[in-house]
């Protein structure tokens, strides 16, 4: 907050994969740093579309926004769920004379914008996937034929730039660890762990002390794999 990310609007992108894919990149360590790559390629070609299709901009292939890549590996309920948040400059950063560096701000993108990018994501990490063969051809295969092959991206959270607030807890919840402490509690007398999720109506989970160590042994990431990536304008 304080020496990285200027004072500019950021939008947070969402990337949920298929649950037959995210069995396989929990498998391999590599593949989440694959995907991680193809996304912030992906969104830094789509910033630079999106502006110069408006006519906003003519900018060089060097412009490009600024982009936080954060891989989860869990979900809310202390389970196995990889997908993959970024937080972005909602604009593109471009060297002007006198080596000058600007925030070009970009339209807001429409619904038929994200759709199309979560298609060429879905093409791109599929192909990659069948490269490396990370997974059964007849995996890929299926989920290329299908509309969506049940991957899902969202873009509708943005923080506005003197929202640094705003974007702090943004940042936070993206950097979450994959389970909170005020949530959890254990009761010796019946060696049982529960657990409050974050999202849900009063909902509390309870497993015996040992199964819930196998699940939470899980969600470890791999070692000396980054579960944060930097990627655009912050790449260098």
């Amino acid at each position: 907050m304080d020496g990285l990310l200027p004072m500019v609007p950021h939008r947070q992108w969402v990337l949920v994969l298929p649950k037959r894919l995210r069995y396989f990149v929990h498998r391999n360590p590599v593949l989440a740093g694959e995907i991680s790559r193809i996304l912030g390629g992906a969104l830094a070609r789509f910033y630079r579309e999106r502006s110069m299709t408006e006519g906003r901009l003519r900018l060089d292939k060097a412009a490009a926004p600024g982009l936080v890549v954060v891989v989860q590996r869990f979900g809310e309920r202390v389970n196995r769920h990889v997908h993959f948040h970024v937080a972005a400059s909602d604009g593109l950063f471009a060297l002007e004379s006198k080596g000058r560096l600007a925030f070009h701000p970009c339209p807001e993108p429409t619904l038929e914008d994200v759709e199309r990018l979560r298609d060429v994501l879905r093409r791109k990490i599929l192909r990659r996937m069948a490269k490396l063969k990370a997974l059964p051809e007849e995996s890929v295969a299926e989920m290329l034929a299908r509309p969506h092959g049940g991957f899902s991206l969202d873009a509708s959270v943005r923080v506005e730039a003197l929202d640094r607030r705003g974007l702090e807890r943004l940042l936070r919840y993206v950097l979450r660890p994959a389970v909170s402490l005020k949530r959890l509690s254990y009761l010796p007398e019946r060696s049982m762990v529960r657990y409050r999720p974050r999202k849900g109506d009063g909902d509390v989970l309870e497993w015996e002390a040992a199964q819930f160590l196998r699940r939470f042994a899980e969600l470890i990431p791999p070692p000396r794999k980054h579960l944060v990536r930097y990627a655009g304008a912050l790449g260098p």
